[in-house]
């Protein structure tokens, strides 16, 4: 997980899906959730979601819909802690990652001004 302190009402969420989706639509799928969240997904199962707060934008890589998310649980469950919790950090813990630090670093070198 990433954060970034942004200076108070600079950011409005309907424009950073906007720039968002115009660089990264063509690699990956971007939606506007619900009022403060985006959902960037590279496939079914890799993605991340950027919250807004008033002072922060958090960037957490996770699944990027509730049913792979659920689908993970019930692995976990089903399989014991261990071989699962090998499985996620060995194979999608770093994919989550990449796209966490993809999306920061856009939104660094975008927005400069936004950011405190």
């Amino acid at each position: 997980m990433k954060t970034l302190k942004i200076k108070p009402d600079t950011f409005k969420i309907d424009g950073l899906t906007e720039k968002i989706n115009q660089h990264f639509g063509s690699k990956y799928s971007v939606t506007n959730n619900h009022r403060n969240e985006i959902t960037i997904a590279k496939d079914k199962t890799i993605g991340c979601k950027l919250i807004l707060t008033k002072k922060r934008l958090i960037i957490n890589g996770t699944f990027p819909t509730i049913s792979s998310l659920m689908m993970a649980v019930g692995i976990l469950i089903v399989g014991g802690i261990v071989i699962p919790m090998a499985v996620y950090l060995f194979a999608y813990k770093p994919k989550f990652e990449a796209i966490e630090k993809e999306v920061y670093d856009f939104i660094r070198l975008e927005f400069p001004d936004s950011l405190s």
